[in-house]
């Protein structure tokens, strides 16, 4: 797994050298996150200064959020905002009436993106009403149960309680076969570091099947229509999949 995850760093890095605010965003949270996930990979490949300098370029973000301004972009300029906030750099005042309105209208096009916005923005300390998520179902519903956890745990910085997470972790457990078997690979990479990250096992078969979807090229993608934004998302997800050390030397 370790050579799949230098090859799916390396084609990530390249492809989110570029100006467009979810790529910058992406690149700051994809760092984050290997940095406590993966520490031993983190520190063989020097990924410190690349956090540091992905940190800074988040502030290149815009911090405003007018009206029809698109889901992708509400999300990018909330976790630049989140991220910056995680490690202690500054941030400008956020536009909360703004920020409010945006969440709202994101709501009403899609519970299950309304309520990850909402409480991004709620942990940036915006009075928001975050939406009740607990009735999504089937593909939306693992979405929602994986970032609870990636909130519980500000994006795998933190240990997660394995008692609050048990619920969430036992239905990601569950309907994990289940992405894979419908090469659901973003979603199903998520789910893994999920589990990894409280604990759980992740059988050998479930990494080498999501292994086996890297493309020579090195990225990751579920879809032949996946925009630059999706395909770098998927590739960063595989990523943090495969970098932990497994215990398991058949998984490594």
């Amino acid at each position: 797994m370790n050579d799949a995850a230098a090859r799916a760093l390396h084609r990530f890095l390249a492809l989110t050298e570029t100006t467009l605010e979810s790529h910058v965003a992406d690149r700051a949270v994809t760092l984050h996150c290997l940095a406590s996930h993966a520490p031993a990979f983190f520190e063989e490949h020097q990924l410190q200064p690349k956090l540091d300098e992905a940190l800074e370029r988040l502030a290149t973000i815009p911090a405003t959020f007018p009206a029809g301004l698109s889901w992708e972009l509400v999300m990018a300029r909330l976790d630049a905002l989140y991220f910056r906030a995680l490690h202690g750099l500054p941030n400008p005042e956020l536009p909360a009436d703004d920020v409010r309105a945006a969440c709202a209208q994101i709501t009403r096009e899609s519970l299950l993106v309304g309520w990850l916005v909402s409480e991004l923005a709620g942990a940036l300390g915006v009075d928001v009403e975050v939406p009740d998520a607990s009735t999504l179902t089937a593909g939306e519903r693992s979405y929602w149960r994986t970032h609870q956890v990636l909130l519980w745990t500000c994006y795998l910085r933190d240990p997660l309680d394995p008692e609050l997470a048990k619920e969430a972790l036992d239905e990601l457990e569950r309907s994990l076969p289940t992405r894979l078997l419908f090469a659901q690979w973003d979603p199903a990479a998520e789910m893994i570091f999920c589990l990894q990250a409280g604990g759980r096992d992740v059988a050998a078969e479930h990494l080498e099947t999501l292994r086996r979807q890297q493309q020579p090229e090195g990225h990751f993608t579920d879809s032949e229509d996946a925009d630059e934004r999706e395909v770098a998302h998927c590739t960063a997800v595989c990523l943090i999949a495969l970098s932990r050390r497994s215990r398991h030397p058949t998984a490594g």
